[in-house]
């Protein structure tokens, strides 16, 4: 992937066709650990703020855009049950370390899966064990992700007893063709009830619409767009779909219904006209997906994304060097210096060597140092600034300096005398930004991801060549 200079709305040669991946992600990778190896001698005290993430691998359907750790469960399956139990005691096992509980927690994602499988007395049961192990003084953000068919008012209740002020369900698509492609069982109206019913429980409410699958029109996108606003919930994500982490099934779909992918080109003029649309509407960018309802009387921030609201979790993600972000759960991510640390992916010896010896398998990978350019690479490009504060610029190495002058003199990026941030170019290609500043070791990574989704049989994917390319 190249950059490409001038004045051009084409910025790059190419789309790159993944949003979401660890960084960094190269580094050494260590034999499988345990929870008595790593957290002990854990270096945490450069660390200044910490976020928490709690995986619910079950669903009552499985959607066939999604890959994600998780397989099939009912609320008040056994299989659920012992699993919480699995998961309330890695909490135990993990706060007997002062690496893990000495700061403060800011933010919580309950992710999956599907959280709502949960009963209300287990998600009472895991967020007392929260409180009675961790620092809860300075929580700002606590969300729970939802699938409208699992929502109840009872459940909703005790999500708010233990601190919830975010919901966050799947929407998806309004469009009943892709609904059924995407294996999407909820009817539209349990949908309308199940918004209605959290807007009523939390400070914010707000769900994701996929858009740029197979086949779509802008006519059809237009629809997507007006339905999602007419919500009224207070943000919306919308995501260009990643066919190359799509399920297979999805495409015999798109075959069966002869529809044909879309070039990422009209993916981009896609996004290029959600940007409009969404505006005219009253929303602001809070981040590469999330869109803010700017309230009543109030006018949009004057740098391009908004700063009067933000996802709080995705800042541990998307991140700063010195913010760290712990797992819990099957597959679940913890991230702290220059460590990436990931449980068992399998749900079942997960949960039976936790129920059965008090351990679980932890796999470890050590980068070369602390990435303290991840602010430039991840949280910049995302986010859309980051304030010079927070760059410990001298020990940042001179590829990332000059990565960065490249993209703000293609007007990608404006430095100012506070902050670097985005412009409305940038976000067009946030993505690609990303990309670009990461490290050749860490790209070389990502292409033979890509390759390899590239190769699996039924998958399909539009051009992903940007044309027209500036003349040489």
């Amino acid at each position: 992937m190249k950059l490409l200079p001038g004045k051009t709305l084409i910025k790059f040669d190419e789309q790159f066709p993944v949003y979401n991946w660890l960084y960094p992600m190269k580094g050494q990778e260590l034999d499988v650990t345990s929870h008595e190896k790593i957290f002990p001698g854990l270096d945490v005290g450069r660390i200044r703020d910490r976020a928490l993430y709690f995986h619910i691998p079950f669903c009552e359907t499985i959607c066939s855009f999604c890959t994600l750790n998780r397989g099939l469960g009912t609320t008040g399956d056994e299989a659920i049950e012992l699993y919480v139990q699995a998961l309330i005691k890695e909490i135990q096992i993990k706060a007997r370390y002062e690496s893990v509980t000495c700061r403060p927690i800011k933010a919580i994602f309950f992710g999956g899966g599907t959280p709502t499988t949960l009963t209300a007395a287990q998600i009472r049961r895991i967020g007392k064990a929260i409180h009675d192990h961790f620092d809860m003084s300075q929580i700002e953000e606590f969300t729970f992700e939802m699938e409208v068919k699992s929502i109840d008012e009872e459940k909703v209740v005790a999500m708010r007893e233990i601190g919830v002020n975010k919901a966050r369900f799947g929407m998806q698509t309004f469009d009943p063709v892709y609904r059924e492609l995407f294996n999407i069982t909820a009817t539209l109206d349990q949908t309308y009830e199940a918004a209605a019913l959290l807007r009523k429980y939390f400070d914010y409410t707000s769900f994701d619409i996929i858009y740029g699958m197979h086949g779509q029109t802008i006519e059809q996108f237009s629809k997507e767009i007006q339905s999602a606003v007419d919500m009224g919930t207070e943000t919306i994500e919308f995501y260009p779909i990643t066919n190359v982490v799509t399920q297979a099934s999805l495409h015999h779909g798109y075959v069966r219904n002869n529809l044909k992918p879309l070039s990422f080109m009209n993916k981009m003029a896609m996004s290029i006209y959600l940007n409009q649309y969404i505006r005219a509407c009253g929303f602001q960018q809070h981040n590469g997906n999330g869109f803010y309802r700017i309230p009543e009387g109030r006018q949009p921030d004057p740098t391009f994304t908004s700063r009067a609201y933000t996802n709080l979790y995705n800042s541990f993600f998307w991140s700063h060097s010195d913010d760290d972000l712990i797992g819990f759960g099957n597959s679940a991510v913890s991230q702290t210096g220059a460590y990436t640390i990931s449980n068992d992916e399998n749900r079942a010896t997960y949960t039976k060597n936790l129920l059965e010896t008090g351990d679980f398998r932890m796999n470890l990978i050590q980068a070369d140092d602390i990435p303290y350019e991840k602010s430039l690479v991840f949280r910049l490009p995302f986010f859309g600034y980051v304030p010079k504060s927070r760059l410990e610029w001298d020990r940042i190495p001179q590829e990332f300096k000059d990565k960065l002058g490249n993209l703000i003199a293609e007007g990608l990026i404006v430095e100012d005398t506070d902050e670097y941030r985005i412009t409305e170019l940038g976000w067009y290609w946030y993505v690609n930004m990303m990309y670009y500043m990461s490290p050749d070791s860490d790209q070389k990574i990502l292409d033979d991801f890509v390759a390899l989704k590239d190769r699996v049989r039924g998958i399909t994917d539009g051009e992903r060549r940007m044309v027209p390319l500036p003349i040489v």
